[in-house]
């Protein structure tokens, strides 16, 4: 499954409550959130070879350790992230929706977005 098929099975507010309870404090950023994923559903995923991998990820300053994926994953554009293949890992016990949520923010904060959605990224890095 690649990721533009994930964006497309869940409605925005059911992923909007994953990303509240990942990362609290996120519901102040619905507006532009919202309109990421709008946008993201318009997006026409470009088919890669590469893929976004789901895994165990070890902190580098403490023994903890989490889910996720690299954020090499989402260092291009939002069309070619939306046509990666989604890989969970063994042990990695995220959700689709989970999954989803998680990839919404990488692509906000991480991907190259389009210059349309400059000014409501500049409006999350505020805070």
């Amino acid at each position: 499954m690649i990721l533009k098929d994930l964006f497309e099975t869940y409605d925005f507010d059911d992923i909007m409550e994953i990303v509240v309870d990942m990362f609290p404090g996120t519901t102040k950023y619905n507006k532009q959130l919202k309109q990421a994923y709008d946008m993201l559903l318009q997006v026409e995923p470009i088919e890669s070879k590469e893929s976004i991998r789901y895994k165990i990820i070890k902190s580098d300053d403490n023994d903890e350790s989490y889910m996720g994926a690299d954020d090499d994953c989402f260092e291009t554009t939002w069309d070619v992230c939306m046509g990666k293949e989604i890989i969970r890992e063994k042990n990695v016990d995220l959700t689709d929706i989970e999954i989803t949520a998680n990839s919404l923010i990488c692509l906000c904060f991480i991907s190259k977005y389009p210059k349309e959605f400059q000014e409501l990224h500049n409006q999350l890095l505020k805070g």
